[in-house]
């Protein structure tokens, strides 16, 4: 099973992120795309995500976030942990960390339409 914890400063800070990195993020939470990973990976993906401006206890519930956001506050969010450990702050994760979370290439296409 892979379980991420996204924890988020607010839903408009959270359209601000890296276009890619943004798209994958909501690519991940898609019902399809979690069949699939189950199918062909025979691993179920366990997903939850937070938002600061809804409530804080999420984000007491581990001494490391706890540690971050005493030292750089909201700065240091989104913080993204896998199975309890913090993999990446201040930005959601890249292509090349969900290709690692997932176990497989992703590729990302750009499209030259604006």
């Amino acid at each position: 099973m892979i379980k991420l914890v996204f924890l988020l400063d607010s839903r408009e800070s959270l359209k601000q992120s890296d276009e890619v990195e943004l798209e994958l993020f909501n690519i991940i939470f898609d019902k399809e795309f979690q069949e699939g990973h189950l199918f062909v990976k025979e691993e179920q993906i366990v997903l939850d995500a937070f938002y600061l401006e809804d409530s804080l206890e999420p984000f007491l519930k581990n001494d490391e976030v706890i540690r971050l956001l005493k030292k750089d506050g909201s700065k240091a969010l989104p913080i993204t942990l896998q199975d309890e450990e913090i993999i990446s702050t201040k930005k959601l994760p890249s292509v090349d960390d969900f290709s690692k979370i997932f176990d497989m290439g992703i590729a990302v296409k750009y499209s030259d339409e604006e």
